[in-house]
């Protein structure tokens, strides 16, 4: 068996083993065929032999009778010459009736009587087994008219069976042989009957495994076993090739969707910074220079909330689109993510050459664009950097691009920037700020200045402004326009505005409860306060926290964060002018000047921007406008502050269109809350008469300040009072 298993194993094919068994089937039984013809002819050929030895012992027995009768030996032994000349008698013993030997034959000599014996008693055991001897033997009595005689044993030489017995065998072999020569080649014949199909199964499985061609098909067969296995293979094979193009499909989608933008099917990220570094190996050997456009679409979240998210994805995809037909075809434009887009420029031969081409997207892209009815206009702004001047990974290109586009909308949008060092010494000391802003908070690092705002008619101190300062332990005070923006962004504008208001506010009370009653303090708020803070809630703290009437507190917010998310911007202000908190537009006439929203806005006071004075007392036209906007605003019943006053002859024009208040260089400087102190007690030391105020207050949130009663006021609390000064 263990060959046997070692044969199959080293078989490669099916077929051939498949042949080897067949073989070996015909080979066992011809085998055992051919041993039980042995067997079958050795028996045949003992009976035979014995047959013949009965025959034989009978004749002899029929000649030796009558001398055995009488006793004489000599003839017994005379009747046996005939035996000697047949060469199949290997012994014969005739005895008396007394078990004597008469007479015996032996082929060969027998040696002395001692060995005679222990052949006769050989030959009698021997009679006595019947079959499967080589040399079979009888013992058989001697009998005349029924009366024993003596006894006659006959032992056949072993040469005549076995000499049989080889013919035999090797007549068997011959045929054996040739049987398996003709089983082999049947065997071969047959078996392709049925290995053909499984054979054709196993070619199309491989030319399938090669080739990937999965619609191959086997065909059918005429046996049903074979003919199934087919069908099922074949249904294998069409479900393999419905999955592997569904396979396909989906590694095409997921390619497409890892290196390509949904929306616009522009390139991403991904694949634009593995083009781009390839053009940047390209562009190490030939030494061209390449350059990065990093475009950014200006006030894109305003469109996006005004008009919804589906006027928006049209609008990009137009934007892609006009930015497609501007690119060339050895180019790469990509989305980044929202309104973000790039473009990498090859073979470009000095910056103006990549300038050019932004302005004319710069260009493109500024074209109103008509979505669903609707007209809208579009700016944006570009920032350019070049390789090998501005960076030689794909990462720095793209990343010093972007800063310039930064810088770009810093300088009033729609505009074209180029990427510079001393940019980039700006944006390093921007990061350091920014990495210093987090820390300064914590390190009360930051203080509150305070510019008094003058009534002109009184000649008072109506009010001060809070503004913010950072004392910067290396830097020393740094500029609000520098870390402002940075909070902005950052989003550190949230924990910074609400500390103002708080510093502001306790300023104020301890003012208060040092006798100097000022009416009010302004603090500036953020368009995130609005949008992402609990700014009532703030409020309402703090003006408990510090005992003050809610009419001490006014906030001044931005034009932009009131056209930004107007909704919600317009509910806030109305809470908080519900409680008493004076509302007041800053640096009105820089940005939308929408008259229409003055209207419906909850708002009390409008600062006009200082722009509008800067030429007043010289523009005839100037003087006009302004003019013209105080007198709206008080039409409006609104308060009228006008910023940056700076010379006399503002001031006296100001008193000549009735502004109310104003502030500015002219009156004093921003200063420090004791400085500020310091020069009211200095202006005026002794305390003048109080005015009271007592019809704006409300109930909840009016508190009392020292030294006040309740019975001064309708609504049973004493109210705020302005002291009146000198502003010589």
């Amino acid at each position: 068996m263990k060959i046997a298993e070692y044969i199959f194993r080293s078989a490669s094919s099916f077929r051939t083993k498949q042949r080897l068994v067949i073989m070996l089937a015909c080979s066992i039984v011809l085998v055992v065929t051919l041993l039980c013809f042995l067997v079958y002819s050795f028996y045949t050929f003992n009976r035979e032999s014995r047959e013949r030895l009965e025959a034989l012992s009978d004749i002899v027995g029929a000649d030796v009778g009558a001398a055995l009768a009488f006793g004489d030996d000599q003839a017994v032994s005379k009747s046996l010459s005939a035996i000697k000349a047949d060469p199949s008698i290997k012994r014969l013993f005739i005895l008396n009736d007394n078990e004597q030997i008469s007479a015996h034959y032996h082929r060969g000599d027998v040696g002395p009587p001692v060995d005679l014996l222990r052949c006769l008693n050989a030959t009698r055991s021997e009679s006595r087994q019947h079959f499967f001897k080589l040399s079979p033997s009888i013992e058989r009595p001697i009998m005349k008219e029924g009366v024993r005689l003596g006894t006659i044993l006959i032992e056949q030489d072993e040469h005549v069976i076995t000499e049989k017995i080889v013919a035999t065998s090797a007549i068997s072999l011959f045929i054996l042989s040739f049987a398996l020569g003709f089983s082999y080649l049947l065997a071969d014949r047959f078996q392709r009957i049925i290995t053909d199909p499984v054979t054709a199964i196993a070619t199309t499985m491989q030319e399938v495994s090669y080739t990937k061609d999965y619609s191959k098909r086997v065909s059918a067969s005429d046996t049903d076993e074979m003919n199934t296995l087919a069908e099922r293979f074949n249904e294998m094979l069409s479900e393999i090739e419905r999955r592997d193009e569904d396979l396909l499909e989906r590694q095409e989608q997921l390619h497409h969707m890892a290196n390509f933008d949904v929306l616009t099917g522009l390139p991403n990220r991904v694949l634009f910074n593995d083009r781009l570094e390839q053009a940047l190996l390209r562009a190490s050997r030939t030494g061209d220079q390449l350059a990065v456009l990093f475009i950014d679409l200006d006030d894109f979240k305003m469109i996006n909330d005004t008009h919804g998210h589906r006027t928006g994805d049209q609008l990009l995809l137009e934007t892609a689109a006009r930015l497609s037909a501007g690119t060339r075809a050895g180019d790469t434009l990509a989305r980044l993510g929202g309104d973000e887009f790039t473009v990498f420029l090859q073979d470009i031969k000095s910056p103006e050459s990549a300038l050019s081409v932004a302005r004319k997207h710069i260009k493109t892209l500024f074209v109103p664009y008509q979505i669903d009815e609707k007209r809208l206009f579009v700016s944006a702004s570009i920032g350019v950097a070049l390789f090998p001047s501005h960076g030689t990974t794909a990462e720095t290109l793209v990343k010093n691009a972007d800063s310039a586009m930064y810088l770009a909308k810093e300088k009033g949008k729609n505009n074209v920037e180029l990427f510079t060092d001393s940019l980039h010494t700006i944006l390093s000391e921007r990061l350091g700020l920014c990495n210093d802003l987090h820390r300064a908070l914590e390190q009360e690092e930051f203080e509150l200045y305070y510019q008094p705002r003058v009534n002109l008619e009184r000649n008072t101190w109506a009010s001060a402004e809070a503004l913010i300062r950072w004392n910067h332990p290396e830097l020393g005070m740094v500029s609000p326009d520098k870390f402002i923006p940075l909070a902005e962004q950052t989003g550190l504008i949230l924990q910074l505005g609400e500390w103002v208001i708080r510093e502001a506010c306790r300023q104020l009370h301890q003012w208060h409860a040092q006798g100097f009653y000022l009416p009010r303090i302004s603090v500036n708020v953020s368009p995130l306060q609005l949008q992402r803070q609990d700014l009532l809630g703030i409020v309402k703290e703090t003006l408990t926290e510090n005992r003050l009437c809610t009419q001490a507190l006014e906030l001044e917010i931005v034009e932009s964060a009131l056209v930004e998310d107007m909704g919600r911007s317009i509910t806030i202000l109305r809470e908080l002018k519900e409680i008493g908190v004076k509302i007041s537009i800053d640096d009105f006439g820089t940005g939308y000047s929408s008259l229409s929203y003055l209207r419906t806005l909850p708002v009390d006071i409008l600062k006009i921007d200082r722009s509008f004075l800067l030429n007043v007392h010289e523009s005839e036209k100037d003087e006009q406008i302004l003019a013209a906007i105080i007198a709206m605003s008080l039409s409006l019943g609104l308060e009228v502050v006008t910023e940056g006053v700076e010379s006399v002859e503002q001031g006296h024009i100001l008193r000549k269109h009735k502004c109310q208040d104003a502030q500015g260089y002219y009156f004093a400087r921003p200063m420090p809350a004791e400085e500020f102190f310091q020069r009211f007690t200095a202006l005026q030391p002794g305390l003048e008469r109080f005015r009271f105020k007592p019809s704006g207050c409300t109930k909840t949130f009016c508190c009392m300040l020292s030294g006040g009663s309740s019975s001064n006021c309708g609504h049973g609390t004493f109210c705020f009072a302005e002291r009146r000064l000198a502003t010589s």
